[in-house]
């Protein structure tokens, strides 16, 4: 069976690294092959060590919104969505027409692979009519595995994980978090590209590192810090629940999975929850064996690949989805967005006019300023006149004789 991923670009994010686990997994049973390609020629280029063909396929993947649109210029019997996260969340209101372009990926006749639970009812709510496979991202238990961990003395030994540019893994408020703490903490930041760190200064940064390095590093500290804003399942602590490091996390989706719950932008009561580990060593041992009960139901590295496999030959075999369904959810879809669009075009034009009135308020401005400093050294001129006369006066005879005398009559008349 042949099988393409359609990828923009493999980096070191969580997500990628995803698509290879599974790619890796197809491989490892004898009746797939399994090409990887890429979207972007640019990065193909770049990239010789990966295979891409082109088909045809019995399945195509498409794994980010940017790649969805590929999805129907590869040829391919049946076509398939790696659905990660509901990917137009991770972008900001000003990212209008880019979080228009994810959320529409919705709408596609495909059949959709979600890693988390919550996106898989998230989608039976919004396209019933829509297959969908649920495959929980595995973790590599031979790497991620219990450590012996010795009563804890000194301060608490807390890592932030998440990058700190992104702006919804709320790494900044985490970092406030532990400096606002009463209690003595240590802090460590893990993030994808540390040298891209700003905001976090006096922090330990680190970063680039494998799956042995980063068990170390669970291990290595007493509780995981992760305040994100936007997240499809947080792999973080799932893989530290797996060492035995507990973690403190907003309600984030896919927060159920795992961790001590925190308000979002609750620095207080988050404070509280760290203090409170800090010098409760009872309650930090039991969420240190809740982890581990947690991680012990989560599904290995090769449990996850033939649950992938299994699920990427019900794609396979089962008959192509209805379009008419998703033909009338992207039209429905396609006119809310218009009618967006038009508000925020409207929002637009008004903030280019409003522009054009400071504009042009301003050249009025610099007009009347330039005027007055007309008319000011046209007054410094007088002045200035005035003083040369006054000089002149001062200078000539009669007026000294003037002044010697009134000042002789000043002294006579004390």
């Amino acid at each position: 069976m042949r099988i393409c991923f359609l990828v923009h670009e493999l980096g070191r994010a969580g997500g990628a690294e995803t698509i290879r686990s599974y790619a890796r997994r197809l491989e490892a049973h004898d009746d797939f092959e399994v090409d990887v390609v890429f979207t972007d020629p640019r990065v193909a280029a770049g990239r010789p060590d990966v295979r891409g063909g082109s088909g045809p396929y019995d399945v195509a993947i498409a794994t980010w919104w940017a790649t969805a649109a590929q999805l129907w210029r590869v040829p391919a019997r049946r076509r398939a969505l790696l659905l990660q996260s509901i990917e137009s969340r991770f972008y900001e209101e000003r990212h209008f027409f880019e979080r228009l372009a994810a959320e529409e990926v919705l709408s596609l006749p495909v059949t959709y692979v979600t890693i988390a639970t919550w996106m898989r009812d998230l989608l039976a709510e919004l396209r019933p009519d829509a297959p969908c496979e649920l495959v929980a991202r595995g973790i590599d238990k031979s790497v991620f595995a219990p450590r012996s961990r010795r009563p804890r003395h000194g301060p608490l030994r807390v890592l932030v994980d998440g990058q700190p540019s992104m702006w919804f893994k709320g790494v900044r408020e985490a970092v406030a978090c532990v400096r606002a703490m009463r209690e003595p903490a240590e802090l460590t930041v893990v993030a994808g590209n540390p040298e891209d760190a700003d905001g976090v200064d006096g922090a330990r940064v680190v970063g680039g590192l494998d799956a042995p390095a980063m068990a170390d590093l669970y291990a290595d500290h007493d509780v995981l810090l992760k305040l994100s804003r936007v997240e499809s399942l947080g792999l973080g602590p799932v893989e530290a629940a797996h060492v035995g490091t507990p973690a403190v996390v907003t309600p984030y989706t896919g927060h159920d999975e795992h961790g001590l719950v925190v308000g979002f932008d609750d620095e207080p009561g988050t404070v509280r929850a760290l203090d409170r580990l800090a010098h409760d060593g009872e309650l930090l041992g039991a969420l240190s064996e809740g982890a581990l009960d947690t991680a012990r139901e989560w599904p290995s590295d090769e449990s996850a690949g033939d649950s992938f496999a299994a699920a990427v030959r019900r794609i396979a075999d089962a008959p192509a989805p209805d379009p008419e369904p998703a033909l009338a959810d992207l039209a429905r879809s396609r006119r809310r967005w218009l009618e967006l669009t038009r508000e925020q075009t409207r929002q637009a034009e008004a903030a280019v006019s409003e522009r054009d009135r400071l504009r042009r308020a301003l050249m009025e401005a610099r007009e009347h300023v330039e005027e007055l400093n007309v008319a000011m050294r046209g007054l410094e001129a007088v002045v200035a006149q005035k003083d040369r006369q006054i000089d002149d006066i001062r200078s000539e005879r009669a007026y000294r004789a003037a002044v010697a005398v009134r000042r002789a009559l000043l002294r006579r008349g004390r």
